[in-house]
């Protein structure tokens, strides 16, 4: 049986995990490096959506791996298959062999998603501290925010003096990250008595049953096209106002300080307030930060998109908090998995016209109906809801 030590023991070595996995310092000069191997923006997109469909595929069998088998086994699988993608990325050069890369690189991205916060979530509440795990979360967040804002500069630097070294800066801390994770002891919980596919199939269910989830369901997956597409949309945008790749780094430094402070402080200052009406939040504001750029086109704009930042920081804790709130333990990690596979498949849906739409209509009028996207999204998530407390109601009163 894990006693209390070693649990203690996994609340503490999480942020360090979480840190190290994260600090992929890549952001920043990624899009350059992609024009760099010769792709254009229509093939960058199609590589991100076939990331995209990878884990869409891998999501939800890996998250069983996590329930079924080993938490942190998954996660030490999930570091080597990362760490294998970029080394593919530094060796190669060819639209084809990339798409491979992205697939092995978007399975090991699903190989960790759920897995650590399901351990941390259980062992928080093993030592009955349930009430502080938005609060870890958010300090976690805070300090791969305050790592990527360094990471963002050192990354423009390394990318300079050759294009290759953010690739094995990341590698390393990828490594690191796989030490961290055997450190692990996953909490004594319910495991499932079904067979592997009868699990799937049954968190499946607890997903569409509950109402709650499957709104959740939903937004993430219209939020997962238009909250991860705004890192793309960066460096055209950054293009269209004649900023310069050396600056590239110190404006990445400024997004992740605002993120890094959302995640601390405005986790706390809205920690009464429904997590549902805080992700509602979130959309609007994307859907804003997406319509004034396209009208008041200036490189001062770029000051607003740090208000992105500000749903950055908030989106994670808030997000994960209100599903792990409403899972039992025996399907947490498959059903945190549906919902980013539902994000995944938004973006690998979408994306890709976004790139056709890049090339063909330029930046400008591809932030003005992104920004009319958003928008509509917000609103279509507050009907949904409104229907399913009205039909809850119904139900009730028969």
């Amino acid at each position: 049986m894990i006693d209390s030590t070693q649990l203690s023991r996994n609340i503490r070595i999480y942020p360090y995990f979480r840190f190290f996995f994260n600090m992929l310092i890549i952001g920043p000069i990624l899009v350059p490096y992609m024009l760099f191997k010769g792709l254009n923006y229509s093939q960058i997109m199609l590589l991100q959506s076939i990331s995209a469909i990878s884990v869409f595929l891998f999501e939800v069998p890996t998250g069983a791996i996590a329930d079924k088998v080993s938490r942190n086994f998954s996660l030490v699988l999930s570091g080597f298959f990362t760490g294998s993608g970029l080394l593919i990325y530094i060796i190669f050069q060819s639209f084809y062999i990339f798409a491979i890369a992205e697939i092995i690189f978007g399975i090991g991205m699903t190989l960790a998603s759920g897995a650590d916060s399901a351990i941390l979530y259980e062992s928080m509440v093993r030592l009955k501290r349930k009430k502080a795990y938005q609060k870890i979360e958010g300090n976690t967040a805070s300090l791969i925010f305050l790592g990527q804002a360094t990471g963002s500069i050192l990354s423009s630097f390394l990318y300079v003096r050759n294009p290759y070294l953010p690739f094995w800066f990341s590698i390393c801390c990828i490594l690191i990250s796989i030490f961290i994770a055997t450190g692990f002891k996953d909490p004594k919980r319910e495991k499932s008595e079904h067979t592997y596919i009868i699990h799937v199939l049954k968190s499946i269910s607890v997903a569409v049953k509950t109402p709650r989830i499957l709104w959740t369901v939903l937004f993430a997956t219209l939020m997962g096209f238009v909250f991860r597409t705004t890192f793309w949309l960066y460096q055209p945008y950054f293009k269209q106002v004649g900023i310069e790749i050396k600056w590239f780094g110190v404006i990445f430094l400024y997004f992740n300080l605002v993120a890094a402070f959302s995640s601390r402080y405005l986790v706390r200052k809205f920690y009464e307030t429904r997590p549902r009406r805080i992700l509602i939040s979130l959309i609007i504001i994307i859907g804003i930060t997406y319509l004034i750029p396209a009208l008041l086109i200036s490189k001062w704009i770029i000051l607003l998109l740090g208000l992105q930042q500000v749903v950055r920081g908030l989106y994670s804790p808030t997000l994960r908090f209100y599903i792990n709130n409403h899972i039992k333990d025996k399907y947490r990690a498959t059903v945190i998995s549906l919902v980013s596979l539902s994000a995944s498949l938004g973006f690998a849906i979408l994306s890709p016209l976004v790139g056709l739409r890049l090339d063909a209509k330029g930046t400008v009028n591809t932030y003005f109906w992104m920004g009319i996207f958003a928008l509509g999204s917000a609103l279509l998530l507050v009907m949904l809801r409104k229907y399913q407390k009205i039909r809850k109601q119904v139900q009730i009163s028969q």
